[in-house]
């Protein structure tokens, strides 16, 4: 990612320079040239936006699966605990989309949902 910023700083260095001597000199053609930089300049400043952005993205994604992964889950019941019998969580959110959702606890009329998904245990 700094590279890409180092070879940004350097166009638009490049690019400043190019329009001085633009401005004393007044040529169409370089005028072109000036202009079709300046849209690669724009086009490379999008493109490391997105990389960082799906960066993050990945960073973040990582940073939950390194989670899951310390995480040991046991199903019973119909629902999973970890080893220190926390839980229950959703087996559908879980099982579908590696998602920890800790069920709602039951109350005596109702058995233990999931906020997210709805799935109860008593189905």
């Amino acid at each position: 990612m700094y590279e890409l910023a180092a070879v940004i700083n350097a166009l638009v260095t490049t690019y400043k320079n190019i329009k001085e001597l633009y401005e004393k000199a007044d040529y169409i053609e370089l005028k072109n040239h000036i202009l079709a930089m300046n849209e690669q300049l724009i086009d490379m400043r999008e493109a490391a936006l997105e990389l960082r952005s799906e960066n993050i993205d990945l960073k973040e994604e990582v940073k939950k699966l390194n989670e899951y992964a310390e995480k040991e889950f046991v199903l019973k019941n119909g629902a999973y605990y970890d080893k220190n019998n926390v839980g229950p969580y959703c087996p559908t959110c879980y099982d579908n989309n590696k998602y920890l959702s800790l069920m709602c606890k039951p109350l005596p009329s109702c058995p233990p949902a999931c906020p997210k998904c709805k799935y109860s245990m008593e189905r």
